[in-house]
């Protein structure tokens, strides 16, 4: 049996490798009607969520809404937050509820920036009211220096999409009340580095072995709804990890973009009001992945 503790540690490592990873294990937890097959239509809606990734990806910006659920053994946690993506993912924000607390995180590549709450959690950072983290740093300990975001940034996800191997369509489903088409995919990591732009291609080889090493699996199932304009509204998935005391970690994501347009973008906070982790979020990082292998 678990112990309180160690169901914390858990959780924690959880949080770090969807950090990391923001990859996908497994469909999102609605009901699924019956899928088509078939060689033919299969291929029809293979090019349907590589088009809607691309698509996705070169839109000014959008609205995103976001619930993440973790598991470990029988206890879990959960959370939900919105936010916004500008500039083809370069910038954005996203305000997080977190064990009753407000989180506010501001995207500014190269660079996040996250708001540490009030009171006693500021003393690692000498009272500053921010932390900064070079967005490499999530992945540097793995080789792949340009393909990290923060937890809740959905842009990642998009990636993935454009290395479906094999895609079924699900049925037709309002999402925020527009009509959508529900997709089930499943990312062919071995796909992931020839899907990448050619300067990024052996970084993402290294994450895509990066993912497999935590999860024992190079398969990434996940359901994605695409709209009339061939935009991504929902993408819903499960990350599933190698266990910690003995037990797998789950950590389920569900993504809606909506209000697809430019967003305001806000600018990051002073550098006097900032410390800066990286170093420290790095050796984290590094650690916990090392826990969380499959052996």
């Amino acid at each position: 049996m678990l112990d309180t503790r160690t169901i914390r540690r858990g959780f924690a490592l959880a949080a770090t490798a969807a950090s990391v990873l923001a990859l996908a294990a497994c469909g999102g937890g609605s009901s699924r009607g019956s899928a088509s097959s078939g060689g033919a239509s299969s291929g029809v809606y293979l090019a349907a969520v590589t088009k809607a990734a691309d698509v996705t990806g070169q839109v000014p910006g959008y609205k995103f809404a976001i619930s993440i659920g973790s598991k470990i053994a029988s206890k879990s946690v959960a959370f939900s937050g919105t936010g916004s993506i500008s500039e083809r993912g370069a910038q954005g924000a996203l305000e997080m509820n977190v064990a009753g607390k407000r989180i506010s995180e501001i995207i500014d590549k190269p660079y996040f920036y996250i708001k540490v709450p009030g009171g006693g959690e500021r003393s690692a950072t000498h009272g500053k009211p921010w932390v900064r983290v070079e967005t490499s740093a999530l992945t540097a300990s793995l080789g792949g220096e340009s393909l990290s975001n923060s937890t809740a940034d959905p842009t990642q996800t998009l990636g993935f999409l454009k290395s479906a191997g094999t895609v079924t369509r699900v049925g037709s489903e309002t999402v925020r009340g527009a009509p959508t088409t529900r997709y089930h995919a499943v990312i062919d990591l071995e796909r992931f580095a020839a899907a990448a732009a050619p300067a990024d291609r052996a970084d993402a080889k290294r994450y895509a072995e990066a993912f497999e090493k935590v999860s024992g699996s190079s398969s990434l199932p996940m359901d994605v709804w695409i709209d009339q304009q061939s935009r991504v509204a929902r993408m819903a998935f499960t990350l599933s990890l190698c266990g910690f005391g003995g037990n797998r970690l789950y950590e389920s994501l569900n993504y809606e973009l909506y209000g697809y347009g430019p967003q305001p973008v806000l600018a990051p906070p002073p550098a006097s009001q900032v410390t800066d982790i990286t170093a420290r979020l790095k050796a984290q990082v590094a650690k916990g992945l090392q826990e969380l292998s499959c052996k």
